[in-house]
């Protein structure tokens, strides 16, 4: 069908409009997701040829289709066009470029969505018995490289229990086994942590089973070594620790319910800032940030009550790296929120300057089940 053109002039303002829509369809992938919002679409439909021909007769039935061309056009008017590229052009690159606007969109549409819409091409639900499916227990791991664990991991000899999986980094369910946060086939590259070992997840759900054997538990890994508290703040954009979590947590949801989060981090915002500057570090006010991390949570997940257990950073041999360990120990001790509660870590033997062994991974991990059973019991 051939753009129409029709002979009349226009209204000054309808031809600046025009042209807005014209350079917002075509400069910015982020003009195109903005069709998208409902604002957009209004915008779309006031501004369309179809919409504005009524009395210049119908479009469709003269064999043409709408176009942006107008055939009378007074000077004044193709400065207003002219100003109008100017500014769509500059407007739109200046969004996508500095704004990250589609995920600003996406922020403003997810208020219309449910946290929980699956993404059912990227998960695997075969290796989750069918009586087991959507019965899961799910458990959000976070934080640095204690929860995604360092410690050695048994060439043999794990035994796997057939009511605990693991969501993987590859968003493939599989029966659990160390390391929970294995990197193999990663779709979140912002998560990747290659240096996975032996963690406190598998103990976690192990010890959580022999007091509750009637629950089926989900472990979805989203932990990160070296992160930071600032590099746990709220993002919708998947490129973000907080983005790649609640991505997982919807593309899992498809198997159960979102029971708790198990949190270990402060490590890094302990250290010297002049030794890491890959970060903004916060040590006087992680409590803060923390308090903040863990309400958006409940707000994404449309879960005000869900039970976080975090554990409290132990001890370090490397007091010229780790300056401010005592501080950030401090803010953990003085967290007090609701359906919130710390775990310690410090009677327990490391490996490194700040890594633990894998014997103690298995002490924190039942630690957090002690404590998330106690907080169930207290709610």
């Amino acid at each position: 069908m051939a753009p129409c053109y029709p002979t009349e002039t226009f209204h000054e303002g309808w031809v600046v409009i025009d042209a807005f829509r014209f350079v917002l369809g075509i400069t910015a992938p982020a003009a195109r997701r903005v069709s998208a919002w409902p604002l957009g679409r209004t915008l779309a439909a006031l501004t369309s040829w179809e919409g504005r021909m009524s009395k210049h007769g119908n479009v469709r039935k003269h064999g043409c289709s709408p176009g942006i061309g107008i055939m009378k056009v007074k000077p004044t008017h193709l400065v207003g066009v002219g100003l109008a590229l100017f500014i769509g052009v500059t407007f739109g690159v200046a969004l996508e470029k500095h704004y990250d606007v589609g995920n600003i969109v996406d922020a403003l549409r997810a208020k219309h969505r449910p946290i929980f819409a699956p993404i059912a091409t990227l998960t695997v639900e075969d290796n989750i018995p069918k009586e087991f499916q959507g019965k899961l227990s799910m458990f959000i791991l976070a934080g640095q490289s204690n929860m995604a664990g360092r410690g050695k991991v048994p060439k043999s000899g794990q035994n796997a229990n057939s009511r605990v999986f693991v969501f993987g980094n590859d968003y493939h369910w599989r029966i659990a086994v160390e390391p929970i946060d294995d990197p193999s086939n990663q779709v979140d590259k912002v998560s990747e942590d290659l240096d996975a070992g032996f963690s406190p997840a598998l103990a976690f759900a192990t010890s959580l089973l022999e007091r509750r054997p009637d629950m089926v538990i989900g472990l979805i890994p989203c932990a990160r070594g070296g992160s930071s508290i600032y590099q746990w703040r709220r993002s919708l954009s998947e490129n973000t620790l907080y983005g790649s979590c609640l991505r997982r947590v919807r593309a899992a949801s498809t198997m159960g319910n979102v029971a708790g989060v198990l949190f270990f981090q402060g490590e890094a915002d302990a250290m010297a800032p002049e030794l890491y500057q890959e970060t903004e570090l916060f040590p006087n006010g992680w409590g803060d940030r923390f308090a903040v991390l863990v309400n958006d949570w409940r707000n994404d997940l449309g879960l005000p009550e869900l039970p976080v257990v975090f554990a409290q950073i132990g001890t370090h041999t490397a007091p010229d790296v780790f300056v401010n360990w005592a501080i950030v120990k401090e803010q953990q001790g003085s967290v007090q929120m609701p359906f919130c509660v710390m775990i310690t870590t410090d009677d327990l033997a490391l490996k490194d300057a700040v890594h633990f062994t894998s014997e103690s991974y298995q002490t924190i991990g039942k630690r957090f089940a002690e404590a998330y059973l106690n907080l169930m019991q207290g709610q």
